[in-house]
């Protein structure tokens, strides 16, 4: 459980920088794109801890 709050607030933290760099005068598409496969990357490993608790579910993203 623990380890699923801790993934939660990391995608929290992510879609924040994802946010940030978006609403630059020059968005920074590297930043950006990094931080999508950071956050793609946590919300792969939320679905295998949440499916261990038989919590089955499918992201469409």
């Amino acid at each position: 459980m623990i380890e699923i709050f801790h993934t939660l607030e990391k995608i929290e933290r992510i879609n924040n920088a994802i946010h940030f760099h978006q609403e630059q005068q020059k968005p920074d598409k590297l930043a950006i794109d990094q931080y999508q496969s950071l956050k793609s990357g946590l919300t792969q490993q939320l679905v295998e801890l949440l499916a261990k608790l038989e919590l089955n579910l499918e992201i469409a993203a």
